[in-house]
């Protein structure tokens, strides 16, 4: 655990100055009405909390987003929140898998203008190998004006070199 902490970050010091926006927390069980938590009862969470409040790294703890992931065998409906003690720390947001949503899978040809599709290289070639290999024509949308940003104006944008940068 210590190797892979000093690969991917620093230690931070007490007088170490820093701002938190969003403080994840396990839970053992949550109630999603509530804001509720059971951890594994040692109090970390909280003691987290309470330490980065009091140093000013959380300047603002009532709007600072507090947010858990469970299993659905985890999310319970029987924790009131009047059995919080005056050191939980309630969460704002709850994730499980019963929450997951339905994601799009593949490009909707058909949202597509010829004028953004001339500007993506990789698209092009992906049309061109759907078309050529299933024999139908891919539904694209309406002509669009671009707005400047989405414009490349012909420098190396979409060969693989990235932000004008030449190929090595």
């Amino acid at each position: 655990q210590r190797r892979v902490h000093g690969q991917h970050g620093r230690a931070l010091r007490l007088e170490d100055s820093y701002g938190v926006d969003l403080v994840v927390v396990g839970s053992t069980a949550v109630c999603p009405t509530t804001g509720a938590r059971i951890g594994k009862g040692e109090g970390f969470a909280e003691l987290e909390w309470g330490i980065l409040t009091l140093m000013g790294n959380i300047s603002d703890p009532e709007n600072t987003l507090v947010v858990t992931t469970v299993h659905d065998a985890q999310i319970v409906d029987d924790i009131p929140a009047n059995e919080l003690t005056s050191h939980d720390v309630p969460v704002d947001v709850v994730i499980w898998v019963a929450q997951r949503v339905a994601k799009p899978s593949g490009v909707k040809w058909e949202l597509l203008s010829p004028q953004k599709l001339s500007q993506i290289r990789v698209l092009q070639q992906l049309k061109a190998r759907i078309e050529k290999h299933s024999g139908i024509l891919l539904p694209e949308a309406a002509s669009e004006t671009l707005p400047p940003t989405a414009e490349r104006n012909g420098r190396n944008w979409g060969r693989g070199y990235g932000c004008g940068h030449k190929r090595v």
